[in-house]
């Protein structure tokens, strides 16, 4: 009975991330609507506008994302003004699903004074857009599109998601957070933690 237990209790830290997308359940894409019509109904805050900057310290790597919804590509080190809540994800993921509820709420909260950006890794863009406005509350914190997990890759991060990077507004990394949220209270608490702001 007891070495039943513990093989759930390892089934159980090894599921509370996803690998890969062929490891993980695939969201259907929709069938239908075209981007364009996915993005309106999506209904994301713009992206912020960046310009790429000299790198200071341990920062966010030199990349350049496009938008998944309105607004411009993203250079991941021009983030810098305001601390930022950097949350890598894929709608194919089940954790990085749940998770997003914490994410939206704490971004309704507390977007005056933090960033908060998605990077959709590995994974079509309109399942991503068309999963965006199903949460409650809805998703609408800007995010931009990874396909081929760049940023995972030049942060050295193993390639599970969802992965949370919480970057001080000098743009400097200060925590690395892998694994799920599975509260807002735990994100909210992190955000005072690691970037000394409070909701």
């Amino acid at each position: 009975m007891r070495r039943a237990v513990l093989l759930l209790a390892a089934v159980a830290v090894i599921c509370s991330a996803c690998t890969s997308k062929s490891a993980s359940t695939q969201v259907p894409l929709p069938a239908g609507p075209g981007l364009s019509e996915l993005i309106g109904k999506a209904h994301l805050d713009p992206c912020p506008v960046t310009a790429p900057q000299p790198a200071a310290g341990k920062s966010l790597p030199d990349l350049t994302l496009p938008c998944l919804g309105k607004g411009p590509a993203v250079h991941l080190d021009g983030l810098r003004g305001r601390p930022t809540v950097l949350n890598i994800w894929g709608s194919w993921c089940g954790p990085c699903q749940t998770e997003t509820r914490y994410l939206a709420q704490v971004y309704d909260e507390m977007k005056r004074s933090v960033l908060f950006l998605g990077v959709d890794t590995e994974d079509d863009p309109k399942s991503a857009l068309d999963f965006a406005p199903h949460v409650t509350p809805p998703m609408r914190y800007p995010q931009v599109e990874d396909e081929s997990k760049k940023l995972l890759i030049a942060l050295n991060l193993p390639s599970a998601v969802p992965t949370t990077v919480f970057v001080a507004g000098s743009g400097r990394i200060v925590k690395i957070s892998p694994g799920p949220y599975r509260s807002a209270a735990a994100l909210r608490a992190d955000i005072k933690r690691y970037l000394g702001v409070a909701a």
